[in-house]
């Protein structure tokens, strides 16, 4: 009997780029350690950070605070610690795996202020939607573990997933939607990075959705 995969991780995690003995010199600079101690050091969780482009901004706005990019696409890691260097950046840390293993240490309570998750994978197909990285499960434990009046950010350009994410908020009666007038969802309204996928939506002429929700 095969053994049972804990946290199943979809879709590619290694991309193009040589991991050679230089890009993992990069990426071990960065990467956050298994012992590493959270005491009383605030947090903001960067979820599928991809080339760090958020990561880059939420750590040049939030010097005080501890930067986790969470991403375990290998090519995107290599390239935030690339940019981590060349900007001179001291408070950010890479997560380079599953997202729920992170959350399952027993030192973050009441640590992450923000939770930043832009363009997860929409996964469009209605027989992939329990891939999803955003459901019922998934919130309540971030619930557990925000402090109080922590937000968490999200953006999409799937509609089925827009409308998939704000029900399940809704049922877990936990957070408070704070940007519902419906010219403050647009990404554009806002002061957001140009990530890739953000470039990716503009090319296909799909619009992209912004999300804020706080905790009760």
């Amino acid at each position: 009997m095969s053994k049972k995969i804990k946290h199943k991780i979809y879709g590619r995690k290694k991309g193009r780029k040589l991991f050679n003995k230089l890009n993992n010199v990069y990426l071990n600079k960065f990467l956050l350690k298994s012992n590493n101690n959270f005491k009383s050091k605030k947090i903001i969780l960067d979820i599928g950070s991809g080339n760090g482009e958020n990561t880059i901004l939420l750590a040049k706005k939030n010097p005080n605070k501890l930067i986790i990019a969470s991403e375990v696409y290998q090519d995107g890691n290599i390239n935030l610690s690339k940019k981590i260097l060349l900007n001179k950046i001291n408070n950010i840390k890479i997560f380079n795996n599953n997202i729920l293993f992170f959350l399952e240490q027993k030192n973050l309570q009441n640590l992450l202020s923000e939770i930043w998750i832009l363009f997860p994978d929409p996964w469009p197909k209605k027989k992939h939607f329990k891939r999803r990285l955003i459901n019922f499960n998934f919130v309540k434990k971030l619930a557990k573990l925000i402090s109080n009046d922590a937000k968490i950010y999200i953006s999409t350009d799937s509609i089925s997933y827009l409308i998939s994410i704000l029900k399940v908020f809704h049922e877990t009666r936990l957070f408070n939607w704070i940007n519902g007038l419906p010219f403050e969802w647009h990404y554009s309204y806002n002061d957001l990075p140009k990530t890739k996928y953000y470039k990716k939506s503009l090319l296909n002429k799909k619009k992209s959705f912004f999300l804020i929700f706080k905790k009760i």
